[in-house]
């Protein structure tokens, strides 16, 4: 069984699981993963 994966926001360091995370939607870009701390979608997997 894999370990779920983890994302880590690159703004403030929050790390947790995938579900933890929210969806911000962009006209351009489409859906992006959103930091629910503080909003960045700079946000990288760390498997």
């Amino acid at each position: 069984m894999s370990a779920a994966t983890q994302l880590r926001c690159h703004e403030c360091g929050r790390t947790a699981s995938r579900d933890d995370w929210e969806t911000a939607t962009d006209p351009k870009l489409g859906d992006m993963t959103q930091c629910p701390g503080c909003g960045s979608t700079n946000v990288q997997s760390d498997r």
